[in-house]
């Protein structure tokens, strides 16, 4: 599961350096996002979302694989490790960016409120992160612990957890009735398993994927479902600030993606991906379109957004941060082992 290609980490490097002028640019001179009083969540956020929600699905079906002792999974699980590893770590790139500073991170984990989503959210991602790198230490030192089983059952529960927190921040927000409800948890954990299995078909070769391929049926008819009765819903829909944001090309994609997993598992595993993408951003833009604000020359108007460049660079910069960042820990620790 190595993302080896020479080419695809000049890309990444490219990609760093291009994104990163403008993570500098957010972090030291002035901000440079298309964010407003109103429209307060944009394309770096949902960078991260789409990050940290797909480290979650690998952490999920790593730590599940362990437990069952399921062997595609056991002989891969530094590769596995490392894409959970990378996944998440673009995405704590893309959020360190969008809170307009690195420190911010540390100030959100030192900060507690025990009655925040957001707090919350931050927090799970950061012991998952913190328990992926315990179980890739433990497996880079080949020490085998009576203490590995618990781990890995901590694992699945705070991924568990984080995907579905994640969802809560908009789920229970004051004011945005197109976000309010249980089924935005829902929908953050479902995407986190779709797109977790999407990205390790992606980037798994081999003849041993037919878990993967098996898991990936299961789990995008599940999110096909979800989607179709979601968007029947919004259809029938008498809420006017709840929009129909679900399309029927979001849909039909996420239907193909499941009817061609088993005969091309990549090209449908790199469709959920665009598929999911495209939802999660319909999600998170649709409820902030209708502003009921405090301010009076807010009430009952309806704002657009448009990704500016600044934007689109972070973007960019979280994908190639992961990508830079999995080589890295895949390569790595091989390396490192054939040393000691």
């Amino acid at each position: 599961m190595q993302i080896q290609h020479k080419s695809l980490l000049a890309i990444s490097v490219l990609g760093v350096l291009f994104g990163g002028f403008f993570a500098i640019e957010e972090w030291f001179f002035h901000a440079s996002f298309a964010t407003t009083d109103a429209m307060i969540w944009t394309l770096p956020l949902l960078s991260y979302i789409f990050l940290a929600l797909a480290s979650t699905g690998v952490s999920i079906l790593y730590a599940y694989g362990s437990l069952k002792q399921i062997a595609s999974i056991e002989k891969h699980k530094l590769s596995l490790l490392g894409l959970a590893l990378g996944l998440l770590i673009g995405a704590f790139a893309a959020l360190a960016t969008e809170m307009g500073s690195p420190l911010h991170l540390f100030w959100l984990l030192l900060s507690p409120n025990f009655i925040s989503p957001i707090w919350w959210m931050g927090t799970l991602y950061s012991i998952e992160l913190g328990l992926l790198a315990v179980k890739l230490l433990m497996l880079l030192l080949d020490k085998k612990s009576p203490l590995d089983i618990y781990l890995t059952y901590l694992t699945l529960a705070v991924a568990a957890l984080a995907g579905l927190v994640l969802g809560s921040v908009f789920g229970t927000v004051i004011g945005r009735e197109g976000f309010s409800g249980l089924d935005a948890s829902i929908l953050t954990l479902i995407c986190a398993l779709s797109t977790g299995v999407a990205m390790i078909l992606l980037t798994q070769s081999g003849d041993d994927r037919h878990f993967y391929i098996s898991a990936a049926r299961w789990l995008f008819a599940l999110l096909c479902l979800f989607v179709t009765l979601k968007w029947l819903y919004l259809m029938r829909a008498h809420v006017a600030i709840e929009p129909q944001w679900l399309h029927l090309t979001q849909l039909l994609g996420v239907l193909l993606a499941w009817l061609s997993v088993k005969a091309l598992p990549r090209i449908a595993a790199a469709l959920l991906l665009v598929c999911v993408f495209s939802i999660e951003f319909a999600f998170v833009i649709q409820g902030q379109l209708a502003v009921l604000g405090p301010k009076t020359s807010w009430f009952g108007s309806v704002v657009n957004y448009q990704a500016n460049l600044a934007e689109m660079g972070i973007f960019i910069f979280s994908i190639s941060v992961a990508i830079i960042a999995v080589n890295i820990i895949v390569q790595g620790v091989p390396y490192l082992q054939s040393r000691r």
